[in-house]
């Protein structure tokens, strides 16, 4: 970082052009700035022209040169100072129009040195370029095409040729020519040059002290840009960028600590910046694109999780609704890695659903019972970490999430059921869901609309002599007790009228009522203590069947073979040994697919853990489907790499290997291939149907990375 003293003329002087980047905030300064810039240059007005000395110092304009083509201008980034650099050109547009017709070369000087390079066209023709929603406002009063369009840009324009119109103290007009002078020999800044070491995203923080703090996903927006050369920067932000920033608002932030969440790495929201540029830091340009890609294309799901978005499954949508309402935004990285397995191909619908439910249990069982929460980020984002490639995740999240003790478990029943007849269940984010859906359970020919309804206590809140009376000599404490408990809370749409009238009242209205819940006290004469603990009962079968969990025996079947390994620990090494036997850098476009910069090589990578049958030969099972078939297909060279128990028993079997031998493998209904590798004589054989041994796959293990030959596989 160089820091210089200067006239701030010298940014316009010489052929170059400083841009304001893409992602910068627009021109913002009014009358007031406009103002105080005037009042500073008019201060020298009267100084001898021999008067040197004399400076007004506007601050630190901060630049580095720009990733650009070779061709055109030399071109730097305005990292801050965009508002004085602009000012100064509109005013030096005042001047030049101010001048005197015969004043042609102080005219040109202005026209062709400051504000263009004279010999360019395009963009490249302007000395100062504001981000790209400035542009349609700055050059028609740079080209002088009056008329000019309205903006910030000609506001400060017509206020700069009022001034330049106003008469000084002596009766004299204001001569433009000296103002120009003054522009020219006066206005000083510090010149601060950062360098390619120089962190200019740090710069942006440490400089934002004028408007408000830029957030995280600011500085994401900010790193991401300024990693693509100056000409393919509006291409990038238009594509991929924007619609993500349009499609999120002021969710972007938490989609990309979400984002990184569902990679397996749990940050906080003022780590995301960093977390995000570690990712990229010494990747190349074309894999930066890819992520920006995958980020584009996962925010379009991740907004029909997190937002009341349009999403094409009713089913879906209904159990997003509930996880907002229940305000278990820790879920989100789990189901944003589900969402995009599903959509990806690697499951059907009625998976995910099954994912869907199993949540909603874990959550709503725990709500219930009222087991801590400040755990569970960890878990969901520790669990997309081992998330195995698989056809049925339900089964997998369902063993997964029964193992988990303490205040990471999933109550079984017994806690579940105790916890539902005792709980003060009135008043949690559970007690709404959990009544209107075993509501809509009862499928009344005529459904009512929940959305104007209330949640009534029978009981009431306030006790009359007559509740007292038919509560009796132990009124206070059933009442302090049993309130808010379920079963003593119903729904209605008239909830002020009821307020705490007598049983016998609230029965008659019960009894006209349209919720099904409470055709209930039909056959109820009285309302105490047992009544409600049997109306709980009666509603936890309707629990148990909404919020299930596995019991022992289902946990023991569901759970998978004992592992001498797992995905967490070798999947990502398994891609590492890939591309570096391959000598590329690959970058991830989903869950299973990584892509080289230029697309010229794919690989899909999954992994198993180890089983064994009881002859005790181990074996490895991966899904391998239509679609990453297809994805394979594409590009000019193309891999299936399986991650066989652990990094040393990587295979990276070319697509013409696998697609002799796929009519071998059994397909199911979806087109999923089921690829067994069986380790015989510590050699990796493909198990085909039948049980026939398919060739030996040992030239095809990446070797240790000190032993990798540079010939191409």
């Amino acid at each position: 970082m160089e820091a210089t003293p200067t006239l701030i003329i010298n940014y316009f002087s010489g052929f170059k052009q400083n841009l304001v980047p893409l992602f910068q905030r627009p021109y913002t300064w009014s009358e007031k700035q406009w103002r105080t810039l005037w009042e500073d240059i008019m201060s020298f007005y009267d100084y001898p022209e021999t008067e040197t000395k004399g400076t007004h110092f506007m601050g630190a304009v901060v630049t580095m040169p720009a990733r650009s083509v070779p061709v055109g201008v030399s071109k730097f980034l305005v990292i801050d100072g965009q508002q004085r650099l602009t000012s100064v050109a509109v005013l030096l547009c005042a001047v030049r129009d101010s001048l005197v017709a015969t004043d042609e070369v102080r005219k040109r000087k202005i026209q062709n040195f400051y504000l263009t390079n004279d010999g360019y066209d395009g963009t490249d023709f302007f000395k100062l370029l504001p981000t790209q929603g400035d542009r349609s406002g700055f050059s028609p009063i740079v080209q002088k095409f009056a008329p000019f369009p309205e903006s910030q840009f000609k506001k400060a324009y017509e206020f700069f040729r009022r001034r330049l119109r106003d008469q000084i103290d002596d009766g004299k007009g204001i001569d433009p020519g000296r103002i120009l002078q003054l522009v020219e020999t006066r206005l000083m800044v510090v010149m601060i040059n950062l360098s390619d070491s120089d962190d200019p995203y740090l710069i942006f923080e440490s400089l934002n002290f004028k408007g408000s703090p830029l957030e995280q996903a600011d500085l994401v927006r900010n790193y991401f840009l300024m990693r693509f050369a100056v000409n393919e920067q509006e291409e990038v932000y238009e594509n991929l960028w924007l619609p993500m920033q349009n499609r999120l608002g002021t969710s972007l932030t938490e989609f990309m600590r979400h984002f990184l969440g569902a990679e397996g790495e749990e940050v906080r929201k003022g780590d995301v910046y960093a977390s995000i540029k570690r990712l990229v830091a010494d990747a190349e340009t074309a894999s930066v694109k890819i992520l920006m890609t995958r980020m584009e294309q996962l925010s379009v799901p991740y907004s029909r999780i997190a937002t009341p978005t349009l999403e094409p499954s009713l089913q879906f949508s209904t159990y997003f609704d509930y996880f907002r309402r229940l305000d278990f935004g820790t879920v989100y990285p789990l189901l944003l890695a589900l969402y995009e397995d599903y959509e990806d191909g690697q499951f059907a619908e009625e998976e995910f659903l099954s994912a869907l439910r199993i949540l909603f249990s874990f959550i709503i069982r725990r709500m219930v019972t009222g087991v801590p929460s400040n755990s569970l980020a960890g878990l969901f984002v520790g669990l997309c970490k081992i998330k195995p490639v698989t056809e049925t995740p339900s089964a997998w999240l369902s063993a997964a999430l029964c193992t988990e003790e303490k205040n990471r478990r999933w109550p079984n029943d017994g806690e579940f059921s105790s916890a539902w007849i005792h709980t003060q269940l009135y008043g949690s984010r559970a007690c709404p869901v959990i009544l209107e859906i075993i509501e809509a359970s009862f499928e009344h020919h005529e459904p009512v609309d929940l959305a104007d309804i209330t949640i009534e206590h029978v009981m009431p809140q306030t006790l009359s002599a007559e509740w007292e009376s038919m509560l009796g000599a132990s009124a206070l404490a059933v009442h302090a007790e049993w309130l808010h408990t379920i079963g003593n809370l119903t729904l209605t749409g008239y909830n002020p009228e009821l307020s705490n009238k007598s049983y016998s009242e609230k029965r008659a209205v019960y009894a006209l009522s349209h919720f099904e819940l409470n055709r209930y006290f039909a056959n109820v004469d009285s309302w105490g203590q047992p009544m409600i603990a049997d109306r709980a009962a009666a509603l936890l079968k309707f629990a148990l069947q909404f919020w299930p969990r596995p019991g022992d025996a289902a946990r023991e079947s569901a759970a998978p073979a004992p592992a001498r390994g797992t995905p967490a620990s070798f999947h990502s090494e398994c891609v590492r040994r890939a591309q570096d036997h391959l000598h590329v850098q690959l970058s991830k476009l989903s869950q299973t697919k990584y892509e080289s910069g230029d697309g010229q090589v794919r690989v899909v990578c999954a992994v198993s853990i180890e089983h064994r049958e009881t002859t005790g030969t181990p074996y490895y099972w991966f899904g391998f489907h239509q679609r990453q078939l297809d994805f394979l297909t594409e590009a000019g060279k193309s891999f299936l790499c399986l991650g066989c128990g652990s990094p040393s028993h990587t295979l990276l079997v070319p697509l013409e290997v696998i697609r002799a031998n796929l009519g071998s493998f059994s397909l199911s209904r979806r087109h999923y291939w089921h690829i067994v590798i069986q380790r015989k004589d510590g050699r990796p054989v493909p198990r085909f149907t039948g049980g026939v041994d398919g060739p030996d796959l040992t030239d095809y293990t990446v070797p240790e990375k000190s032993k990798i030959s540079t010939a191409p596989l």
